[in-house]
Order: C-alpha cells, then structure tokens, then sequence
C-alpha cells in the first residue's frame, strides 16, 4: 500500500481595512437613498389664493298655470276679485301765513261789585302786547271768569307765552283791583299749513295700490297645497277728496280696484330657480356662497281666461373661486414654475392675488404627487 500525504494551503482572511470598506460603502450609499427618500417625501407647493366675492344677477320668466307643463313652469291658480278701499294721507308740502294770535285768561274781580267788559275790551302785556276780548264779559263781584281774547295785530308779535295783563281803559285804581292773567301760551300769529301738491297725490297713488294688496294678503290664507301669493293691481278707479293746491291738513283717497293673484308654491319656484342659478356657475372654478334674500317675483303677463300668468324673477347670487373645483385641482400645477402657476391662476375668474411656496425653498418646480400639493383659497369681501 502506498501512503500519500495531501499538504493543505491555507487562505489568508480578510484584513481589519477589508471590512471597514465595506461597511463604509455600505453607510455611504445608505445615506445617498435615505437622502434621495427625504427629498422626494418633503418636496411640497403651498399655493395660497386669495379670491373675491362676485355678485351674479339671475333673471329668468316662469310660466304658471293649473299643471306644471316645462322645466321652467310651475303649478298655480290664477284668479280675480274686486275690492274697494279707502286710505287717509298727509301733505308734505306746506306754507307759512301770518294771522291773529289767539288764547284765553282769567279775569279777576277784587272788588265788591260785578264788573262789565265790553267785547274789544283791550287787555295790554308789560311788554306792550295787545289782546282784545272776544266776547262781552260781567266779571262778578270778588270772583273771577275765564274769557277768549285775540291779538290786536296780525304775526308772530301776538305769539306769547303765559302773561300778566291790565285793561287800559279802567282807571288806575281799578286796574289794580280788576286784571287778566293767562296760564297758557297763545298761538296763530304764525300758521303753517299743509298744501296739496302733484308730487303728495302721486305719491298717495302708489302707497294705495301697496295698502290695497296688503289687507287683500292679511285676509287671504292658503289656497289648497299652495303657500304663496302674488297680488297684482291692474286698474283701480280711485279719486282724492281734495284737489291740488288747496290748504288742507289731511286727503282721502277711496275707491274701487281690479286685483289679479296668483297663488304659487314657493319650494316649487326655488328649485326652478335653483337650477337656472346652477346654469350660470361655472362648476369648475366656481361656488355659491349665498343666496341673497329671498327672490323678487313680479307679475309680467296674465292669461285670465286660460287660468295661466308669467313671473319675471330675480335673484341675487353671491358667488367666488372654488377650491375644490376642476381647474385648481393639483394635477393642474405639477411641474411647475411658480410663474408658471401664478399666470395659470389669475387666469382664472375672481382672483386677486397669488402666493406660492415651495418647500424646500432651493426647489424650481411643484412636485408631481397629489398629496405634496396644497391648495388655500381665501375669501375677501
């Protein structure tokens, strides 16, 4: 048998250094990918919009007869009456005229004996006015009597207050025991009174037709499913009492109306309404933001005999930039300059400034994800 030995050659290990590369490149392109994550995760564009708030006006003609018979049709009954109606009014114009100053005294009697005044008997102030007794008096005997008197001159000299006042044409001993006072002012030296002018009459005119429908609507209830009404006056043969130019203090206007209503719903007319105001939003930059007041609904036309009538309706709409429309969703500004953003919204309607950010701030360009872009829209009135 013959042996032979087998002479193993051992491999050297790896220095200390091998290893130490390794686990340097290792860290190195660990923290590049970690580098390259935290960049494309924290790139973000803010884009702050600051928008106003528009008005759009909404007018639109709705038909209404006995069955609703279009889109823009509603249900309703059309019918008459006739009402007679009378309503007091006031000029507004007036003017100044001069005239005797009128008022009452006490006469006071401190002697034994009943006193006779004549009617004119004069009655003068400390300051020089002159009254005159309206009507012959007999003051009795330690008593006293309340008597009307008038200013002897005409104007506003005769408009005095509270007085003391002597008679002149008693001798000095006895104006000292027989004298007049007065508690209250007198009054009509100055007189304003009220004229009748065109401008009261036409006024008058219009507020009449507005009293006519009002008590017409305070004693009209609902009619069947029907919440709502509209009252119109065609015609009305009305006449005042009084005539342009006079001097009045008040005019009566009375008389007889045709008056045309039309009862309607009113959820029935809002969603015809809502839908004509949809069609004036631009759903992919706009939205409502409120619906001013309630609608103004007039009468436009009336069909008496076919029971049919036409509203003429007007709404105000409040409306402004969308955030959450198609054109600033943020498919819109990926890869992007913030120039080129800035001139792609001011394009749009409503917009009256634009303020874009980019984080990090060295970035030249929005990012291309979704979520990584962020639209704000803020309102100004």
């Amino acid at each position: 048998m013959i042996t032979h030995r087998v002479t193993t050659k051992l491999v050297p290990e790896p220095s200390v250094g091998f290893y130490r590369t390794i686990a340097g490149t290792f860290l190195v392109v660990a923290l590049v990918l970690l580098g390259i994550i935290i960049f494309f995760t924290s790139k973000k564009a803010t884009i702050v919009v600051v928008a106003k708030t528009d008005n759009k006006n909404v007018n639109l003609d709705i038909s209404v007869a006995k069955e609703k018979t279009s889109d823009s049709s509603i249900a309703g009954l059309v019918t008459t009456t006739e009402f007679k109606w009378s309503q007091k009014y006031f000029p507004t114009g007036n003017k100044t005229t001069t005239g005797l100053a009128v008022g009452s005294v006490t006469l006071h009697n401190d002697t034994g004996a009943p006193q006779t005044l004549v009617k004119t008997t004069r009655l003068l102030t400390p300051a020089g006015v002159l009254f005159r007794l309206s009507e012959r008096v007999i003051i009795p005997a330690n008593g006293q009597i309340t008597a009307s008197v008038y200013a002897d001159q005409p104007g506003a000299s005769g408009n005095i207050g509270p007085s003391k006042f002597t008679i002149p044409g008693l001798n000095e001993e006895k104006q000292k025991v027989i004298y007049a006072d007065s508690a209250k002012a007198m009054v009509g030296g100055i007189r304003t009174v009220g004229v009748l002018s065109a401008d009261d009459l036409k006024s008058a005119e219009a507020d009449y037709v507005e009293k006519v429908k009002q008590e017409i609507s305070s004693f009209l209830g609902k009619n069947g499913s029907f919440n709502q009404k509209l009252i119109f006056v065609p015609s009305r043969n009305v006449k005042a009492d009084r005539k342009v130019g006079e001097e009045i203090t008040e005019f009566n206007l009375a008389g007889t109306s045709t008056v045309v209503i039309v009862f309607y719903n009113t959820d029935d007319l809002k969603s015809v309404l809502a839908k004509e105001i949809s069609s004036h939003v631009d759903a992919t930059t706009e939205k409502v933001l409120s619906v001013s007041k309630e609608p103004q609904v007039s009468l436009a036309s009336y069909d008496l005999e076919k029971q049919k009538a036409r509203f003429s309706v007007y709404q105000d709409v409040l409306v402004t930039l969308d955030a959450n429309g198609d054109k600033l969703a943020a498919v819109n500004f990926f890869g992007k300059s913030k120039d080129e953003i800035e001139r792609y919204i001011f394009g749009l309607g409503h917009v009256v400034g634009v303020d874009v950010k980019f984080s990090p701030s060295w970035m030249r360009s929005a990012p291309a994800v979704a979520d990584r872009v962020q639209v704000i829209v803020k309102n100004v009135q």
